[in-house]
């Protein structure tokens, strides 16, 4: 079957990049990332595979920059670009007449935590409308991509960002957990509360804390927030920490660092429970990742989520309800027995429907129908 070279561009930062690109690689083709230097370093040391990168000219006149894209891709061959992150910058593949097709995030279209002026949804509009296909991780995201792309007759497809379940199996992962919780100074009669998302505003982790705070709590459990390595988190953590000492848990609170994708799931598996607490979302790979672990999930009850976490794999809260999550925390804390079940249940989910391996498949067959 023919070998594609992709050009992948999207968060110059972004792992799911790197997990993207490397499996590209891997299975033969050529994919590209555009500006993305770090994603680059990233899918070779994390993932083993040297992906080709490039620079591609952003701040200059349109004209001089359209003209020297246009020879850079007929120089690398490149047959389709893939948009992650999407923003009205990337119109440039429209005016080049290469073909897309676009990703959508939900700090892309999310209009509510992330106001933007009318031009800039109408340039989004007009990118979704170029689009060769659309793909999200949520029924909503997609009706949000087709709300804005109009009637247009555009492929819209739901594809999760699956994950790897050799990787994320915790029969594997002793050694790994034992060193999170050596790093981290947690006991091992710890219960642990892990917040795997962004420690940022808007995924609201000041209600994880009061969440945590108000459970029923032993002596030794603990609340652990992952850190990313974003500039943005830091004057967030000052303000955990400061809230911390207020609700009198400074001494439970935990930060982990930044850390490989190798690594992560290790830190996953340390922990009890998993909490997600914003207000808008699509449905994170961080999900599939936990539910394949069989780590308990309590989220808030948002419509994205449904089709991944139904109340037979998850506790579901009120988004600004810290009371019920203090509850949901409660609940699986006090029962094992529930934790199991819930768990072995959205293990059993993944492997049927969130599998890292399809998602590729996925992508690729939108790849050929774009060129196509």
């Amino acid at each position: 079957m023919q070998h594609l070279t992709i050009l992948l561009d999207g968060d110059p930062k972004a792992p799911h990049q790197a997990r993207l690109a490397a499996s590209l690689q891997a299975r033969g083709h050529t994919p590209i990332l555009v500006n993305a230097p770090e994603v680059a370093d990233r899918a070779r040391a994390e993932f083993g595979q040297e992906v080709m990168h490039v620079d591609l000219p952003r701040l200059w006149p349109r004209p001089l920059r359209d003209a020297l894209t246009r020879r850079l891709v007929r120089t690398l061959g490149a047959q389709v670009v893939h948009l992650n992150y999407l923003h009205p910058g990337q119109l440039i593949w429209q005016r080049l007449g290469v073909p897309y097709v676009a990703t959508a995030w939900g700090s892309d279209l999310n209009d509510a935590d992330f106001p933007r002026p009318p031009d800039h949804w109408q340039q989004m509009g007009a990118l979704l409308r170029g689009a060769a296909a659309v793909t999200a991780d949520s029924r909503p995201l997609l009706d949000r991509a087709q709300e804005l792309a109009g009637a247009a007759p555009i492929r819209h497809e739901l594809v999760l960002w699956g994950v790897d379940c050799a990787r994320f199996d915790t029969s594997r992962l002793a050694s790994a957990v034992a060193a999170w919780r050596a790093e981290l100074s947690i006991d091992e009669r710890a219960f642990v509360v892990l917040s795997p998302r962004q420690t940022l505003p808007h995924y609201h982790p000041e209600r994880i804390l009061r969440g945590f705070a108000a459970m029923r709590r032993g002596p030794d459990d603990v609340l652990v927030f992952k850190l990313h390595g974003r500039d943005a988190e830091l004057p967030v953590k000052q303000q955990l920490l400061e809230l911390a000492a207020e609700l009198a848990v400074a001494d439970r609170l935990r930060f982990a660092p930044p850390c490989a994708y190798e690594r992560l799931p290790g830190l996953y598996a340390a922990a009890d429970v998993a909490v997600s607490a914003l207000e808008t979302d699509g449905v994170p790979s961080t999900f599939a990742e936990l539910m394949a672990l069989q780590v308990p999930i309590v989220a808030s009850r948002l419509p994205a989520y449904a089709a991944i976490l139904a109340d037979t794999r998850a506790l579901l809260f009120a988004p600004d309800d810290v009371a019920e999550l203090g509850r949901a925390l409660d609940r699986l804390r006090a029962d094992p027995a529930m934790r199991a079940d819930m768990t072995r249940t959205a293990r059993q989910w993944v492997l049927r429907n969130a599998d890292w391996e399809r998602s590729v498949d996925a992508w690729i067959a939108l790849y050929r129908d774009a060129i196509g």
